[in-house]
């Protein structure tokens, strides 16, 4: 997994340079976590790690105090005490940040504030990381987030992965089968691929929601990749939107 994990890091390291991310909007019926878990878990596959990621640039502040205030503010909203909420700064960069677990749902919750041109650009993100059995759980943190910053007119850019394993291992043919089975039921188009000999990652969009990156003048807002546990007797399966940001 070594080199699939450079891969993935390359890969969003260049995609960050060319392109543009929509924000997440409003869509109706069921959450797109949960679309993902059950499309995962139709597959044959047991669903075994739920992350969603919200990320929003907060604007220009000035001074170092706005910046904490704007902190301690924000975790006011999630109810995180502040005196958990740790300070550091590296190359100019001041970071308030803390992670805390309730009802097996772990929270990372983070400002960042760059400086630049004698005032800071400022970014929240919230990372809800927990299992299948707490889905419902983060569900409702994400909402109950996503509301408040769109009520301070500010629009998140939200991803969701979704990880989960067959309990058989898989040839490259057989994962091939496993993810265009998954963009079949999703109704989405393929744009890309990367394949080894133990390791497939295809990509695509779907309109069963909203959100997507736009990449060479392409939409693109899901990730299907599978590889074979060289550990267990097992095949793993990681679901993304708009891409996956965990290793796979």
């Amino acid at each position: 997994m070594g080199k699939w994990s450079g891969w993935l890091m390359l890969a969003l390291a260049v995609m960050a340079l060319a392109i543009y991310w929509m924000p997440a909007q409003a869509t109706e019926g069921k959450p797109v976590a949960s679309q993902l878990v059950s499309v995962l878990e139709d597959s044959g596959a047991t669903a075994k790690t739920v992350q969603v990621r919200a990320r929003a640039e907060m604007g220009k502040l000035q001074s170092t105090e706005e910046v904490k205030e704007l902190a301690k503010r924000w975790a006011e909203q999630l109810e995180i005490p502040f005196s958990q909420v740790e300070l550091s700064r590296k190359n100019q960069m001041i970071s308030y940040q803390t992670e805390t677990r309730q009802d097996g749902v772990q929270l990372r919750y983070e400002v960042s504030a760059v400086p630049k041109n004698g005032s800071f650009d400022t970014y929240l993100v919230l990372q809800l990381t927990g299992s299948r059995q707490s889905l419902l759980y983060i569900e409702q943190i994400q909402e109950t987030f996503a509301n408040a910053l769109k009520k301070a007119d500010f629009i998140p850019q939200i991803s969701t992965c979704i990880r989960g394993m067959y309990n058989v291992k898989m040839g490259v043919d057989q994962q091939e089968g496993k993810i265009l089975s998954i963009f079949q039921t999703l109704q989405a188009s393929e744009l890309e691929r990367l394949q080894d000999v133990s390791v497939v990652s295809i990509s695509g969009y779907t309109h069963k929601w909203k959100p997507f990156i736009a990449l060479n003048g392409q939409k693109m807002n899901l990730q299907v990749a599978t590889h074979r546990d060289s550990e267990s007797e097992g095949t793993w399966i990681t679901v993304g939107t708009p891409i996956i940001t965990v290793e796979y």
